[in-house]
């Protein structure tokens, strides 16, 4: 029985403006900061987030997903900062990432192309298909990482997404190559596919084309994804494609701090390519660590690979 691990973080809202002018935040930076000041900045923490990436790399997970919001501000010293993190510990082959609505908070980031720029060598395109960056497609033993962006600038208070024509169009086609032939497919984007009945201004954050999106995942029949990965909610969801069987899972914030709300990772067990298990891997203040349990939220041991056990001690 062959066994694939592909863990999954998102949401980590780095935040880093030394020696950025005032000039930068003329715009909805302006908005952004206040809400950091007031809010965001005591409950998302970098040193939270390097936590998880010391558990994540112990595991030793076959790859890694993460599904966008690294950056706060969109501003150079946070993708500079996430860069130097995320290089420490993943080689280029070793993580596939997509940008979420934060990543393109202002029209200068997205005009200068900061995500792609600082995040290009975590962005393959092992299957091309359209003539820009978008879907990346990574190829791995027994499985396919198809990754779509749905981020765009947007004004204030909005924090909405959207895929477009364009990109929909290359999915169905990159999906229906023979490379991804006989591998487990896993769909990763930013924003929620299904809208959030809890969300009160969930019409504020969603993403505009998600029914299209849908749409043309039905067009892809046997050929479409068999896991849907995505964040933005800073919650762990499990649903399902309308329609289908096939899991649509949403991470937790991994950089959270607190009781209530605390940061997490996923790690998903694949087997004879059909989704096992869901890890969930959540920071416990008390212990300062992160712990693992299973989907429902009861304690579960995790034993790493024996190489990695044998290097820790």
């Amino acid at each position: 029985m062959t066994e694939l691990r592909i863990a999954h973080f998102s949401d980590t809202h780095v935040l880093a403006w030394k020696g950025v002018g005032a000039a930068r935040f003329l715009n909805k930076r302006f908005t952004g900061a206040v809400n950091l000041a007031l809010n965001r900045a005591k409950n998302y923490r970098v040193e939270i987030f390097e936590k998880l990436l010391a558990a994540v790399t112990a595991l030793a997970p076959d790859h890694v997903v993460c599904t966008g919001d690294l950056v706060n501000l969109a501003l150079e010293p946070e993708f500079a900062r996430v860069r130097e993190l995320l290089a420490e510990r993943f080689a280029p082959g070793a993580l596939t990432l997509v940008p979420g609505n934060h990543d393109y908070y202002a029209r200068d980031s997205v005009k200068l192309g900061l995500f792609e720029r600082f995040f290009g060598d975590w962005q393959p395109r092992d299957v091309a298909e359209g003539t820009g960056t978008y879907p990346v497609v990574r190829l791995i033993d027994g499985a396919a990482l198809i990754g779509l962006s749905t981020a765009i600038p947007t004004p204030v208070f909005m924090a909405t997404g959207a895929v477009g024509a364009e990109q929909m169009a290359a999915l169905v086609r990159v999906m229906a190559r023979p490379e991804l032939a006989n591998r487990f497919r896993v769909l990763m984007l930013h924003h929620p596919l299904l809208p959030d009945a809890t969300r009160p201004l969930d019409r504020m954050r969603r993403l505009v084309d998600a029914e299209k999106l849908i749409e043309a995942l039905w067009r892809c029949g046997r050929e479409g994804p068999d896991l849907i990965l995505h964040g933005h909610n800073h919650a762990f969801v499990r649903q399902e494609l309308p329609g289908t069987r096939v899991p649509i899972v949403q991470v937790a914030s991994g950089s959270r701090y607190g009781r209530e709300h605390r940061a997490e990772f996923n790690v998903y067990v694949v087997r004879d390519r059909k989704l096992a298990a869901i890890e969930r891997h959540r920071f416990d203040p008390d212990a300062d660590k992160f712990v693992a349990s299973d989907e429902t939220g009861a304690p579960l041991k995790v034993v790493r690979p024996k190489a990695v056990a044998e290097a820790a001690s």
